[in-house]
């Protein structure tokens, strides 16, 4: 006779810790992208043709956002133990990366990107937290 997996049940939701650790990750991609910018710039170095502002810093946006959904992914993979329930959990938040890769390439104003990405991230929050 098989034996019937019992759902693992938890005291605290895993998805929000990993949640929370993968937000820590984002803001050190975040930080390693415009530290990364800020040496570009440094006194005697030459400056970078075809970079603005703009894009150096969407681009540092986007490097944060990508170390997010795959820390995301790792930590839920861990967690759960299962690679369909990892990429549940992770896949609403692609849609994140294209926003801030686009706005990388072509100029977006900042506050079009911050406004659809907050209004973004709050369907994505609980589509994530909605995984079981």
């Amino acid at each position: 006779m098989a034996k019937r997996r019992k759902k693992q049940e938890y005291a605290v939701d895993p998805t929000l810790i990993a949640f929370f650790v993968a937000c820590f990750w984002g803001v050190c991609g975040l930080y390693s992208g415009e530290v990364f910018y800020d040496a570009l710039h440094a006194p005697g170095v030459t400056e970078v043709p075809g970079l603005p502002s703009w894009r150096a810093h969407m681009g540092s946006v986007c490097l944060g956002v990508v170390s997010f959904v795959v820390s995301l992914y790792f930590l839920e993979e861990l967690g759960r133990k299962s690679k369909i329930l990892a990429w549940r959990s992770a896949s609403p938040w692609l849609p994140l990366i294209a926003l801030t890769g686009l706005a990388t390439v072509i100029h977006v104003p900042m506050y079009v990107v911050v406004a659809l990405g907050l209004l973004y991230s709050v369907w994505a929050y609980r589509r994530t937290r909605s995984v079981r």
